[in-house]
């Protein structure tokens, strides 16, 4: 975790603060657990989509930022964020709650992903995603534990641009 704590301590709360914390973050998914690609996508106002701030994938499969995804289109993919916080899934073409993402997964090569929800003040802002191409992968405990404490930090983050907002920074 080391490129997101770089990118905190430099952190002033400011908007323009915020995405290069969420690429260092996604910097370091790909490093620390050696996966194709992490990304951080944002939920909109009512939680009835996500869209992709930030993404860094050791294969350059191209994914462009403010690629979105909907709830209409990925029904069980957002149930399963809102009631399990989190999605681990080996096989991500047969997973119940990823399988609805199936053109997504082919089009990128991604066999399986790990999900998890960055909250903030009870609130889902976010959610973080580890993705393997190429073949599957059996995410550890350890995967689970180190997606969380990145959550943890990016909930950090944004706890603490809203009191800059707040205090008029």
């Amino acid at each position: 975790m080391r490129h997101v704590r770089a990118a905190l301590a430099l952190f002033r709360g400011r908007a323009e603060d915020l995405p290069p914390v969420f690429d260092a973050a996604c910097r370091d998914i790909v490093e620390d657990l050696g996966v194709s690609s992490g990304s951080v996508w944002f939920f909109d106002d009512d939680g009835a989509a996500i869209e992709c701030a930030a993404l860094h994938d050791s294969r350059d499969a191209h994914l462009p930022r403010g690629a979105r995804l909907n709830d209409a289109d990925a029904g069980a993919y957002f149930k399963a964020l809102r009631q399990e916080r989190r999605i681990v899934a080996e096989d991500a073409l047969t997973h119940p709650a990823t399988s609805c993402l199936h053109d997504y997964l082919t089009r990128r090569d991604v066999r399986s992903l790990l999900d998890h929800v960055v909250s903030t003040h009870g609130k889902a802002v976010a959610v973080m995603c580890c993705e393997q191409g190429g073949r599957m992968r059996r995410w550890s405990e350890q995967d689970e534990a180190y997606l969380r404490q990145m959550c943890i930090l990016l909930g950090v983050a944004f706890d603490l641009h809203c009191e800059a907002r707040r205090a008029g920074a």
